[in-house]
């Protein structure tokens, strides 16, 4: 008797624990679904609304035409300005953290300059090797530009609208954030804090200025900033209390998407168990009536839709770093450009040159062991001028080919292809912006990633390089998440029409799922 009374409080404490999963079960379900609805709705939106951005023909705009008539000072005399002790604080969205150098005085490596213009004179801005942080030094004087204040970052933002939409409107000062909903992007921290304005104009337009090098960073619209709350702060979930915080908000949405994918999976898995593949006679093959029914047939229309959009979604993230980096490697770099070091300030003139007067920002880089200023163009044209200002031909295929082979000395070139169109591993579906220029050379190796180099043909700038794991990487993540088949895109509204489809049909999905899952969450809970 005392067995039969211990078996039976076993099989009531199994039930009881089995009745607390399955109420698990049914809540997370519903909260994952709302998720879900959320994500296609926020889809949609984000097809048409772009989130806050300021786009290189906007900063082209806005920037002042360069003019280094009076400068003093080489770009390696600017960097003998610099030391350790101005690279010392580290930004983030959520702070800025100052450490003490190991040696505060001691002189850094540039590995990148660009050469540009601050209150109409001319400026530095130098990149060093091991920081994503920047500084600035005076081309005409050799002084460093210190914090940027709100009165001189007003005039700085006045004048950028002012060049950029061609109206005289004074800045008005907002505040100076360390981030907000709308700067919240790693790219911006070594711009923090930003000091924000807003201008009295038909778009309500806000400007951000760098407090540290005193460049106009970003812009945003009113239309754009209310669009972006149904689209982008929803759909990658960027309130700002919680992307502020990097590696919290990474483990929010790689948490939320595999739940989301395992829920999705055993959806498709229980339907497939319930189907009747031999009703008996009379009997229907859904074994279910009304609204549960029609959750089961857009499950099975759109569950596998459904899976991937959210499988590819987790792939954003990267997880595990899986997706190798694209960019191709210091040494890559330093033996195609055929010098020692990423960058030798020593090896440009003291003197620059008389540039062209649409140019408006210039890099110092190397190409083919030669000292090249790359200039960027008000209209978004780059061109390469030699150290009297003059305009470089485009370099010879052969050469380019010749200098492509030191990229991985040890293996076969296979193939090189000129690309005049994009094609399925060479496509933006945003050419206007510059991202990626045409035409270029594509040079394919034999190693065993298959590697594949990027170069452009008119600058010969090395621009990327992918391997076969890169490759496959577009497939599952910008192939099945934003639905990037250049066939499809080349064919809208095809494309548009395709993907709202889908999205609706994942929406109506997740919509019967919330009803279906609270219905049934209430009876248990009554039970």
């Amino acid at each position: 008797m005392r067995n039969v009374i211990h078996d039976s409080k076993k099989v009531l404490k199994w039930k009881w624990w089995k009745r607390q999963l399955f109420l698990l079960h049914r809540w997370l379900g519903v909260i994952l679904c709302l998720f879900f609805c959320a994500w296609f709705i926020s889809g949609i939106f984000m097809m048409y609304v772009e989130y806050p951005n300021l786009t290189l023909s906007e900063r082209f705009a806005g920037q002042q035409t360069l003019d280094f008539s009076s400068s003093k000072y080489s770009a390696a005399d600017a960097v003998a300005q610099l030391s350790a002790e101005d690279y010392q604080c580290v930004a983030t969205p959520s702070e800025t953290r100052c450490e003490a150098a190991a040696d505060p005085k001691a002189p850094v490596i540039a590995s990148k300059i660009r050469l540009a213009m601050l209150f109409g004179r001319p400026v530095y801005y130098i990149h060093i090797v091991g920081s994503d942080q920047v500084r600035a030094v005076y081309a005409d004087t050799g002084e460093r530009v210190n914090r940027i204040q709100p009165d001189l970052a007003a005039r700085i933002a006045s004048e950028f609208f002012a060049r950029g939409s061609g109206k005289a409107i004074t800045a008005r000062y907002i505040g100076n954030p360390q981030t907000d909903q709308w700067t919240l992007s790693s790219s911006l921290n070594a711009h923090r804090p930003l000091l924000h304005f807003a201008f009295n104009d038909s778009q309500h337009t806000e400007l951000y200025v760098s407090s540290t090098t005193g460049e106009v960073v970003r812009d945003s619209h009113r239309i754009e900033r209310v669009l972006n709350y149904f689209s982008a702060v929803t759909h990658w979930l960027y309130p700002t209390v919680l992307r502020k915080f990097p590696d919290l908000w990474a483990w929010a949405v790689d948490i939320l998407s595999t739940a989301g994918v395992v829920l999705s999976f055993t959806g498709l898995w229980m339907g497939w168990l319930r189907w009747k593949r031999k009703p008996k006679p009379g009997k229907p093959s859904i074994p279910y009536r009304g609204i549960m029914r029609w959750h089961y047939i857009t499950g099975v229309l759109f569950g596998t839709v459904t899976l991937l959009w959210i499988f590819s979604g987790l792939l954003s993230m990267n997880p595990g770093k899986l997706n190798p980096s694209r960019s191709a490697s210091i040494w890559q770099q330093q033996q195609f450009t055929g010098v020692t070091r990423e960058l030798v300030p020593e090896d440009f003139s003291a003197i620059a040159p008389n540039f062209p007067n649409s140019v408006v920002s210039v890099e110092l880089i190397h190409f083919d062991t030669q000292a090249v200023y790359q200039a960027w163009q008000r209209d978004g044209r780059v061109v390469r001028l030699n150290s009297n200002g003059e305009v470089l031909p485009a370099p010879e295929l052969s050469r380019l080919k010749t200098m492509a082979s030191t990229l991985r000395p040890n293996e076969t070139v296979t193939r090189y292809t000129i690309l005049e169109q994009y094609d399925s591993y060479y496509f933006t579906r945003h050419p206007e912006r510059g991202g990626k220029p045409l035409p270029i050379l594509r040079v394919e190796y034999s190693d065993a990633d298959r590697t594949w180099f990027h170069i452009n043909l008119v600058t010969g700038e090395l621009l990327d390089k992918s391997t076969t794991v890169n490759r496959l990487y577009r497939w599952l993540y910008n192939g099945l998440h934003s639905w990037d088949y250049i066939w499809l895109w080349e064919r809208r509204p095809l494309w548009d029409i395709v993907v709202i489809s889908l999205s609706l049909g994942g929406l109506s999905l997740s919509i019967l799922g919330v009803v279906v899952g609270w219905r049934r969450l209430k009876h248990s809970i009554r039970i």
